[in-house]
């Protein structure tokens, strides 16, 4: 095309257009159910040019009138030459046959299934029109005013307090799985019953156009960079610094998520941290010292914010959206992990467990159908970034797994600790909440719980190769009503005393911890423990169990008795 005329390039897609590695900002779209409605500088080649591609010829030009009118409006009294370039484009009739023709038809036949958008050659530059000052000004203008209609329609914004045209129906987020593959709307009101003092729609919640469109591009932007939107439960978690530098969400998604890289290999996903990395920026920045990531000095008193979206048929909940600095965020994950942290086996080399861990400890492990609660997942992120105790729900899940497997390990039993540690007011649990043993606690639900695994080890040692033990039949009514079930054991650990071992040495170190133990507890057993007795039942189950895994032995202590029935 000759000089000061309009030029057409096709792309794939309708905004955020990608040429040579550029990305080409284009006038907000309009959201399309049905009828005609034409986008300003960038459109279908329907309302470009005119074009049927779907074998409506005449509903072609209607789109391209509409098309032409709207740009007459936007740019009729721009005093600019590639306002008027596209003016005298769109005072012609459809061009598609030239366009076709200066294509070539095997580029036209692909063209004819993109977006094109609006340039202007001036016969020494091809520059894109919506890059042109004057044109964004009145496009600015034109987006302001549009759908107003007199003061009667104005009402006060949500966002800037001041008075705007409301707008009724808001651009929809995408990204969101779980959500509409076209997209969810964030605010929406479709019924009568969501409607109030005569306002209809999203009048409701008041805010402009342009408002409306900023929040909405900004999310879709963010959740569009999949390699910092996480997952938790059904929710999608988007996070941002307020300065923009991605750096921060990085490092957020190293701690909270554990997206890091070990010996090479990323454990969740492609873009993780090391785990060094991951430490060393965690514990500086709780310390509320400056810590220098990739070249980026990442600060710890930034505004820092957590947004997470829930879906929900054609719309989006909000699950929660936090905002702190992100050295306070930083210190309340440190204390999540601190309050995690126990005594592990040696072949358990865990060091943070990660949050979507925790969770899987609250549903039937290798279950295809199992799935985390969405609102119990919510609630223990909250209370990770809040520095909060967890929710409820966390350990009546995790007991209710300890029930079913009648076995506690590393991991349920870090939660146990987590979990008390910031809801317990007993200062006799307070005390046994710890990472390893603690052996001077005269705690009875707490006793009880070692005083099991020393009756375990009694039989097992007495009957070696049992396949079935005093764990899979006594274990969770022994943790409810001791009263019933421990002069039972009793009994059956003196008839175990009683048998051939094949170390006497192994023989006299559990007879010594069954006498401490029981000395302890007396002669009367509690009728009933409560949930938190039967945590601190668990947690003294598990201490004595690696207790005795872990500490320094003859290997031969190890070997079981003999010829026993």
């Amino acid at each position: 095309m000759s000089a000061g005329l309009v030029r057409l390039n096709p792309f794939s897609h309708a905004w955020g257009v990608t040429v040579e590695s550029n990305i080409i900002p284009v006038p907000t779209r309009v959201t399309r159910s049905s009828g005609i409605a034409a986008n300003f500088l960038c459109d279908t080649v329907a309302y470009m040019l005119g074009f049927d591609a779907k074998g409506k010829p005449e509903r072609a030009k209607q789109a391209f009138r509409a098309c032409a009118e709207l740009h007459r409006r936007i740019l009729g009294d721009v005093a600019d030459p590639s306002a008027a370039a596209v003016l005298a484009f769109f005072s012609q009739e459809p061009q598609w046959g030239t366009a076709r023709r200066l294509m070539g038809d095997k580029a036209w036949e692909s063209a004819v299934t993109m977006n094109f958008v609006l340039q202007y050659d001036d016969g020494e530059h091809v520059v894109f029109i919506d890059d042109c000052i004057a044109v964004q000004e009145a496009w600015n203008a034109y987006y302001d005013r549009e759908d107003a209609d007199g003061d009667d329609a104005l009402s006060c914004s949500l966002v800037s307090g001041e008075p705007v045209v409301p707008a009724k129906i808001h651009p929809k987020i995408k990204g969101v799985t779980g959500a509409q593959s076209s997209g969810a709307s964030l605010i929406s009101f479709n019924a009568p019953a969501f409607c109030s003092y005569g306002l209809e729609q999203n009048e409701n919640a008041s805010m402009s156009k342009r408002e409306a469109y900023e929040y909405t591009t900004t999310l879709n932007t963010l959740l569009a960079d999949r390699d910092r939107v996480q997952r938790i439960g059904d929710d999608t978690v988007v996070s941002w610094a307020r300065c923009g530098e991605p750096a921060y969400a990085d490092v957020f998604g190293g701690t909270v998520f554990n997206r890091w890289r070990i010996n090479g290999q990323t454990e969740q996903s492609s873009g993780g941290l090391e785990e060094t990395t991951v430490k060393a920026a965690t514990k500086s920045l709780a310390q509320g010292r400056p810590y220098d990531f990739d070249g980026i000095h990442l600060a710890p008193d930034e505004e820092f914010h957590v947004l997470a979206l829930s879906p929900n048929s054609a719309r989006l909940s909000v699950r929660f959206y936090l905002t702190n600095t992100f050295g306070a965020f930083a210190r309340n994950i440190e204390r999540h992990y601190r309050d995690l942290e126990i005594r592990r086996p040696k072949y358990d080399t865990t060091t943070f467990m990660s949050t979507w861990r925790l969770l899987n400890q609250t549903i039937r492990p290798q279950s295809k159908n199992a799935k985390v609660s969405s609102e119990m997942a919510g609630s223990v992120m909250k209370a990770i970034l809040n520095g909060t105790p967890y929710p409820t729900s966390l350990i009546n899940a995790v007991e209710i797994r300890i029930n079913a497997e009648h076995d506690v390990s590393p991991d349920k039993a870090a939660i146990i600790k987590a979990y008390y540690l910031r809801k317990t007011t007993n200062e006799q649990f307070k005390e046994v909440l710890q990472v390893d043993i603690k052996e001077d606690s005269d705690y009875v639900p707490y006793v009880l719980g070692r005083l099991f695994s020393v009756y375990e080890q009694i039989q097992r040692a007495a009957i070696p190769n049992i396949n079935t033990t005093i764990k899979d039949k006594y274990f969770t009514s022994a943790a409810a009503t001791p009263a019933r079930i421990f002069p039972i054991l009793g009994d059956l650990a003196a008839k175990h005393m009683r048998k051939t071992w094949q170390s006497k040495g192994y023989k006299v170190k559990l007879e010594k911890a069954l006498g401490e133990l029981t000395d302890k507890v007396g002669d009367r057993y509690p009728s009933r423990l409560s949930l938190e007795e039967r945590g601190a039942f668990q947690l003294g189950y598990y201490h004595e169990n690696q207790q005795r895994f872990n500490k320094t032995r003859n290997e031969d202590n190890d070997v079981q008795g003999a010829d026993n029935d």
